[in-house]
């Protein structure tokens, strides 16, 4: 099993990621950068793609835009967004420079996550989305971003989709992907990475489910992943620090995160993932978090699962069932 390792890094400036101490971090830990690149910050990309191209950091460009026409790739803004990606590799074409991957963030506007997340039983607001009148149709969907992604194979760019764990849940007729608005079936995605970050699922759930749960759920869901996607399976661990959010719960020690790798790892997922940078960075000393992230776990973990994590799977298996009837 070939073990691949990736640091997410969302809001550091790109100038930060790009000192040679940040580089050299990652290339002693043999970490593979995704870096952030939204409006505002796309000038720099060049700079930084050629920083890491000279420590020998292999660069994955994940694309990010306005806040208000939602700022991650979803059904509400397929092409705007294959827009901006093909302007941040013409902008790296025009020194030279390419990247080895195009990450797509497949998640609902952030609009709708900050309200979903702001309300006592929010996670019901998830069932107002999908195909709503006046939105594209699926298919429309799902072909603009299958050509965005063959575009990029055709120029031998490798593409991942990072998709929301609900989808995990989902029977034939796709129903969390249609209320979430994330085409996760139909684009020939190169790889995809299931974001199941256990500080998240625990503090987000208002002390409903704990660590023991969240770390069922983590075990539960790499199972899912790896047999839905097979090889192409990767999953995201976290959170270290906060993201566009900004209150997102974090791990409290760097065992939590060593803890999570061994429970990936025993689950089939050799293809890890951190978010983020930001965090290693902001919580000293960095080497205690990517030695948690990169030394082989002594033993797997398999938890048990519990009967709160049975109760989620269950709800939402559920909920994505229905919709997909409907």
């Amino acid at each position: 099993m070939t073990r691949r390792r990736r640091i997410w890094s969302e809001l550091l400036p790109l100038q930060v990621v790009g000192a040679p101490g940040t580089l050299a971090l990652l290339r002693r830990y043999g970490l593979k950068l995704a870096i952030a690149v939204r409006p505002e910050t796309a000038a720099g990309l060049p700079d930084l793609a050629a920083a890491c191209a000279g420590e020998g950091v292999e660069v994955a460009v994940w694309p990010m835009i306005a806040d208000e026409d939602g700022r991650w790739a979803s059904a509400e803004n397929a092409a705007a967004f294959g827009g901006f990606v093909a302007r941040l590799l013409d902008a790296l074409g025009g020194r030279g420079l390419s990247a080895a991957e195009v990450v797509f963030d497949l998640e609902p506007p952030i609009a709708r996550v900050r309200r979903v997340l702001a309300e006592p039983l929010g996670a019901l607001r998830l069932l107002q989305g999908g195909e709503a009148p006046g939105s594209p149709r699926w298919e429309d969907v799902e072909r603009t971003f299958a050509g965005t992604a063959a575009a990029l194979h055709a120029r031998g760019i490798a593409t991942s989709a990072a998709i929301v764990p609900l989808v995990l849940l989902d029977g034939p007729g796709r129903g969390w992907e249609r209320i979430l608005g994330t085409p996760v079936s139909a684009p020939a995605w190169g790889r995809v990475n299931a974001m199941l970050y256990t500080s998240l699922m625990a503090g987000y759930s208002r002390g409903w489910l704990g660590r023991e749960d969240a770390v069922a759920l983590l075990a539960q869901a790499c199972r899912a992943a790896a047999r839905r996607f097979g090889a192409r399976a990767g999953v995201s661990l976290g959170a270290v620090g906060k993201g566009a959010l900004g209150d997102e719960p974090v791990y409290r020690s760097a065992a939590e995160l060593r803890e999570d790798v061994a429970i990936a790892e025993g689950a089939g997922i050799s293809d890890l993932a951190l978010f983020d940078l930001g965090g290693v960075l902001a919580r000293p000393p960095a080497e205690a978090w990517l030695e948690a992230f990169t030394a082989p776990p002594a033993a797997p973990r398999t938890p048990r699962p519990t009967l709160r994590a049975r109760g989620a799977i269950a709800a939402g298996a559920l909920l994505g069932w229905a919709a997909g009837r409907g």
